[in-house]
């Protein structure tokens, strides 16, 4: 006699449970015949589906063209994009120390290359100017510029018909020193939210350097050395030419003096700006990158006031830890509603972000409509 399958009851090994009645055997139902497979005359020859190579794995998920894994990673590529480990070729967008990492070879603008060998000798690098189409295998490639720094460049790519943008910060307002962005029409785009939230609204930028000279001035009748503190590459050198051109004398940290050379070099006037060394002259003006902001050079003067000069200025609790005199939003990165504003004009309905304030700005893109990934680093769970 066949045994019988346990019942739930028996199988949780619950004692008071009923017994089962017992069932009859019934006889099974003939079957009609299998009819005989067709000739291969009457089946319709139909070829299978293409299928991409770069289909996704998930069925209701669509291929991402970008992808984290010790970097920005254009998938099914040899390109990598701003990464800090080694690669066989990795675009940088600009020329901020963080993003060189160690790879084999670079594709970057010549303006960012100079700037990143002016120390340390050779790069390997594929070097193109601004708007000039060329290929990498499959890909067309195109560098437009992104207005943060010198040299600093949004790069399109062309693959299977999709037009695809990797970006740094942009800076769409008109400065000194770099060339604005303009959005480029495309289908994806990979870009930071750096300055996502909406407290960052920045003034009018004439406003905010009105007030830069004021604070200067205001220092040096009172016969206290200005130091502005601002980044290395790129808002110092905007500084310098600002400053330079209202008059003023410049004494300025030797990383930013290096830099400034690169500018000069590329035809960007920065008038009266000396490498800071020994004391400042009475009316002189000092810049100090933020790394340097309590350097005992700027601890000797006899009567200093401290200023940052950041996007981040907008955020009272940033300026408060820093311990400074006053602080002034002039920034190379597009604020909230620019930022806005350039991803809009792009016509990207898939949008990548590698950093910032994701989390927060990619909701505000999710309810424009807009299918939105986050590009972060896995994290590693400890398992202690």
């Amino acid at each position: 006699m066949a045994r019988r399958k346990p019942t739930a009851a028996s199988q949780t090994g619950d004692l008071f449970a009923p017994r089962p009645a017992r069932v009859e055997p019934v006889e099974p139902e003939p079957r009609a015949p299998t009819p005989p497979p067709a000739s291969p005359a009457e089946v319709p020859l139909e070829p299978p589906p293409a299928q991409s190579k770069r289909e996704s794995l998930y069925f209701d998920e669509p291929f991402r063209e970008f992808e984290h894994n010790g970097g920005v990673h254009l998938a099914d590529s040899i390109l990598w994009c701003d990464a800090d480990r080694r690669h066989d070729l990795c675009f940088i967008s600009h020329a901020h120390a963080d993003y060189i990492g160690k790879n084999r070879r670079i594709l970057a603008t010549d303006q960012t290359v100079r700037i990143l060998t002016r120390g340390t000798g050779k790069i390997d690098s594929l070097t193109s100017p601004y708007r000039r189409s060329f290929t990498l295998g499959p890909l067309e490639l195109e560098m437009h510029p992104a207005g943060h720094v010198l040299g600093s460049a949004q790069l399109l790519i062309t693959r299977d018909g999709r037009r695809i943008v990797y970006t740094s910060d942009v800076n769409t307002r008109v400065t000194a020193t770099a060339e604005a962005a303009e959005p480029i029409p495309c289908d994806v785009l990979a870009i930071p939210a750096t300055y996502g939230l909406p407290m960052y609204r920045f003034p009018p930028r004439e406003e905010v350097i009105g007030k830069i000279e004021r604070f200067v001035a205001d220092c040096l009748e009172d016969r206290a050395t200005p130091v502005l503190i601002a980044n290395q590459i790129g808002t110092a050198q905007e500084l310098m030419q600002i400053l330079g051109k209202a008059g003023h004398r410049l004494r300025v940290h030797r990383s930013i003096f290096d830099v400034a050379k690169v500018y000069k070099e590329h035809g960007i006037d920065l008038p009266g700006s000396r490498r800071f060394q020994g004391s400042p002259a009475k009316d002189e003006v000092v810049i100090f990158p933020p790394i340097l902001r309590r350097h005992a050079s700027i601890r000797r003067l006899r009567k200093y006031r401290t200023a940052l000069v950041t996007g981040r200025a907008l955020d009272e609790g940033f300026v408060h830890r820093h311990r400074v005199d006053a602080a002034f939003p002039l920034s190379d990165s597009a604020d909230h509603t620019e930022l806005l504003a350039f991803i809009e004009g792009t016509g990207a309905a898939e949008i990548y972000l590698v950093g910032g304030h994701i989390e927060e700005f990619g909701e505000t893109l999710r309810a424009r409509g807009h299918r939105v990934y986050s590009l972060i680093p896995p994290q590693q769970l400890s398992l202690f």
